[in-house]
């Protein structure tokens, strides 16, 4: 019985490539299709919504966020962003502890540090260590406003918030958390996104691969370009092959 030759190494590895290659080269096609009706397709217009990609971006808030309420006044934090009523405010490291008004102006304290607003959300000034520990309730005591550190310290300021200092505890109404409705997270995480990323980014990225990752992202689509080089290589390798061994094929026949 005769041994049945194995296929030629060539037409093997023309298929593994075809094969490797054959899902990046769906996205190359279709994503670059896309970008070619960019303008009738509104992707430049069109925003992502999905909590999913944008969260892949780094784009969405991850949590709960904070929230204070005064009078008809709401203050947020959501990550390292404060929001007053629902609009970008300020950007702080550390965790908001609660709100406390005084006149026209409101301190948020931030920890160590009391952040100074006007009733129209406008800063007025950051005033940093105001507490050498860090701050665990703030509230108004006889029109001032009052800190309570974690070691039980409690300070009071000046009629101007001007500096605090080291007072016996008085009555004092401490701020305390509110609920947020739904309308107020989404307002919330709008503002968060800023301008949003559009569908247009997205698909630039699945084209070049930058997706994946900004540096060794594009190198994948390079191979998927490397594969269809190879692919072209072989496939005319297999072809010539063939007809090599069918014109042998035909020249023996002739001769015998």
């Amino acid at each position: 019985m005769s041994r049945r030759r194995k296929p030629f190494p060539f037409f093997l590895w023309h298929r593994r490539i075809g094969l490797a290659a054959l899902i990046l080269v769906f996205i190359l096609s279709i994503t670059g299709i896309m970008l070619n009706h960019t303008e009738s397709l509104k992707l430049d217009e069109s925003s992502v919504e999905s909590d999913l990609i944008l969260n892949w971006y780094g784009i969405n808030p991850q949590g709960q966020p904070l929230n204070y309420n005064l009078d008809n006044i709401w203050i947020s934090q959501w990550n390292q962003q404060i929001f007053f009523n629902g609009q970008n405010l300020f950007t702080h490291s550390k965790q908001l502890q609660g709100i406390a008004k005084a006149s026209d102006m409101i301190a948020l304290a931030l920890e160590n540090d009391v952040l100074l607003i006007d009733t129209q959300g406008e800063v007025i000034e950051l005033m940093k260590d105001v507490a050498p520990a860090v701050i665990q309730k703030i509230g108004l005591a006889d029109n001032k406003i009052a800190l309570l550190d974690i070691d039980g310290n409690y300070y009071l300021s000046d009629a101007e918030l001007s500096k605090w200092n080291q007072q016996t505890k008085q009555t004092t109404t401490w701020s305390s958390p509110a609920n947020l409705t739904a309308s107020k997270i989404s307002t919330l995480k709008q503002s968060y996104r800023g301008q949003g990323l559009s569908l247009e980014r997205v698909v630039l990225d699945l084209h070049s691969g930058r997706i994946l990752n900004d540096r060794w992202g594009i190198y994948i689509m390079d191979a998927s370009a490397i594969m269809m080089i190879l692919l072209g290589i072989s496939g005319v390798w297999v072809w010539w092959s063939r007809k090599l061994k069918m014109l042998k094929k035909k020249h023996y026949r002739k001769h015998h």
